[in-house]
């Protein structure tokens, strides 16, 4: 079982990066209506135009380089998880990211 383990392992390293990249996404996505609501009730207050601009800052800019930022970051992490480890963590991750997903409506 050990063995199957950390062939399993070897052969996700390849993808890690991507996997890196997905659980990010997923946790934007889930989180991203509360980060809306939290900004747009600090501008709620502002002309049409810098509610407009802040919008996109945080869309295109904001969230781009969440995504990229952090999925480099979350990959440096996982990398350094033994290869025994890392699928049955990252398995885990999507679970309890759906889970979390269910309970909150979202699913």
């Amino acid at each position: 079982m050990t063995s199957v383990m950390i062939e399993l392992g070897q052969w996700f390293r390849p993808y890690q990066y991507q996997c890196a990249m997905a659980l990010i996404a997923t946790i934007l996505v889930i989180f991203g209506n509360d980060i809306n609501s939290a900004i747009k009730h600090l501008v709620r207050k502002q002309h049409f135009v810098v509610r407009t601009f802040i919008f996109v800052l945080v869309c295109a800019i904001g969230y781009g380089l969440a995504t990229v930022w952090l999925t480099s970051v979350l990959s440096a992490q996982l990398a350094k998880i033994p290869d025994f480890y890392i699928v049955p963590v990252v398995a885990s991750s999507f679970f309890i990211l759906g889970i979390y997903a269910q309970r909150q409506r979202h699913i």
